[in-house]
């Protein structure tokens, strides 16, 4: 019994520590792993409607919604922005070349998802390009030239040096 509730008190204390953004989820049956390619021109871009900057996930029409976000960033709200976007095990990974983290949107009730930084596995990534292989998700710099994978237990990139792509 003291187990189980020293495992639903961490529990709570863990999902008080994220915060929260709206997030309108409107697919319910996406696949549960995805990719959204980062070609040149066909990254997912943020667009303001009145003072709300967001972006959306043509693929599947949800909204991830950025003032939080860009706050955070201290990026001023705007049109244009480029993201990759990798949804992994029903969580969704938001990355710019303009942010100094990568952003971990984990989707929480109706229209509310939690979100929380994670530290990128090196500094010049340029505009990543995400990879989900054989259940396991990985992140290219823009040039393809190196790639690290995620621990997704530990919510960090687990191996902190660059491997050669195809290896």
């Amino acid at each position: 019994m003291k187990k189980l509730f020293l495992f639903l008190f961490a529990t709570l204390l863990f999902a008080g520590c994220a915060s929260t953004t709206k997030f309108e989820q409107t697919c319910l049956t996406c696949v549960s792993s995805q990719r959204l390619s980062c070609k040149k021109g066909e990254c997912p871009e943020s667009f303001m409607v009145g003072n709300d900057c967001y972006v959306t996930i043509i693929e599947t029409g949800e909204n991830i919604y950025l003032n939080d976000i860009l706050k955070e960033e201290k990026i001023s709200p705007r049109s244009g922005i480029q993201f990759s976007i990798a949804k992994y095990n029903g969580r969704y990974f938001l990355y710019s070349d303009s942010f100094a983290k990568m952003w971990l949107i984990i989707p929480h009730n109706k229209n509310i998802a939690k979100y929380k930084s994670v530290e990128l596995p090196e500094r010049n990534l340029g505009l990543a390009i995400f990879e989900i292989n054989e259940k396991i998700l990985k992140i290219h710099d823009q040039k393809r030239e190196r790639f690290y994978v995620f621990d997704d237990e530990k919510d960090k990139w687990i191996n902190n040096k660059s491997v050669k792509a195809g290896e």
